[in-house]
Protein backbone atom coordinates (compact mmCIF):
# COMPACT_ATOMS: atom_id res chain seq x y z
CA UNK A 1 0.00 0.00 0.00
CA UNK A 2 1.29 3.41 -1.14
CA UNK A 3 1.14 6.36 1.81
CA UNK A 4 -1.00 9.26 0.57
CA UNK A 5 0.85 12.06 -0.50
CA UNK A 6 -0.65 14.49 2.01
CA UNK A 7 -0.48 12.66 5.10
CA UNK A 8 3.24 12.70 4.10
CA UNK A 9 3.78 16.25 3.59
CA UNK A 10 1.62 16.75 7.17
CA UNK A 11 4.52 14.35 8.60
CA UNK A 12 7.13 16.12 7.02
CA UNK A 13 5.42 19.51 8.70
CA UNK A 14 5.63 18.37 11.87
CA UNK A 15 9.42 16.86 12.01
CA UNK A 16 11.01 20.23 10.26
CA UNK A 17 9.80 22.67 12.82
CA UNK A 18 11.39 20.52 15.57
CA UNK A 19 14.47 19.94 13.49
CA UNK A 20 14.61 23.46 12.96
CA UNK A 21 14.66 24.89 16.56
CA UNK A 22 16.66 21.53 17.33
CA UNK A 23 19.06 23.09 15.26
CA UNK A 24 19.18 26.59 16.13
CA UNK A 25 19.41 25.68 19.61
CA UNK A 26 22.65 23.79 18.40
CA UNK A 27 24.23 26.55 17.00
CA UNK A 28 22.88 28.76 20.28
CA UNK A 29 24.60 26.44 22.57
CA UNK A 30 28.02 26.21 19.89
CA UNK A 31 28.29 30.43 20.23
CA UNK A 32 27.94 30.54 23.87
CA UNK A 33 30.42 27.44 24.87
CA UNK A 34 27.80 24.63 25.75
CA UNK A 35 27.18 21.23 24.52
CA UNK A 36 25.72 21.15 21.19
CA UNK A 37 24.43 17.78 20.68
CA UNK A 38 22.80 18.16 24.41
CA UNK A 39 20.98 21.45 23.33
CA UNK A 40 20.18 19.53 20.17
CA UNK A 41 18.35 16.48 21.49
CA UNK A 42 16.56 19.01 24.30
CA UNK A 43 15.44 21.46 21.41
CA UNK A 44 14.57 18.69 19.32
CA UNK A 45 12.41 16.57 22.05
CA UNK A 46 11.52 19.04 23.94
CA UNK A 47 10.55 22.12 21.85
CA UNK A 48 8.68 24.30 24.10
CA UNK A 49 10.48 23.40 27.35
CA UNK A 50 13.68 24.25 25.35
CA UNK A 51 12.38 27.73 24.32
CA UNK A 52 11.40 29.12 27.25
CA UNK A 53 14.59 27.77 28.33
CA UNK A 54 16.63 29.77 26.30
CA UNK A 55 14.72 32.83 27.33
CA UNK A 56 15.60 32.23 30.58
CA UNK A 57 19.02 32.37 30.04
CA UNK A 58 19.45 34.95 27.59
CA UNK A 59 17.24 37.43 29.29
CA UNK A 60 19.74 37.30 32.53
CA UNK A 61 22.22 39.76 31.53
CA UNK A 62 23.75 39.88 35.16
CA UNK A 63 26.28 38.01 36.62
CA UNK A 64 26.75 36.40 39.81
CA UNK A 65 27.09 39.43 42.00
CA UNK A 66 24.44 41.27 41.24
CA UNK A 67 26.23 43.76 38.85
CA UNK A 68 25.34 44.24 34.87
CA UNK A 69 27.41 41.94 32.52
CA UNK A 70 29.95 44.40 30.44
CA UNK A 71 28.47 43.52 26.80
CA UNK A 72 30.95 45.66 24.63
CA UNK A 73 33.09 43.81 22.24
CA UNK A 74 36.45 45.20 23.26
CA UNK A 75 37.14 46.54 19.46
CA UNK A 76 38.19 50.38 20.76
CA UNK A 77 40.33 50.32 17.41
CA UNK A 78 37.56 49.40 14.94
CA UNK A 79 36.43 53.39 15.64
CA UNK A 80 40.05 54.11 15.30
CA UNK A 81 41.29 56.86 12.30
CA UNK A 82 44.67 56.46 11.34
CA UNK A 83 47.05 59.62 11.19
CA UNK A 84 48.28 59.08 8.02
CA UNK A 85 44.46 59.59 6.33
CA UNK A 86 44.70 63.10 7.95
Amino acid sequence: MRPNSEVMLVLGLLWSAPLAFGYFCAWWAQQRGRSAVGWFLFGFLLLPVAGLWLLAINGDDRDGRGKSKDKSIGRGDLLATRKDVI
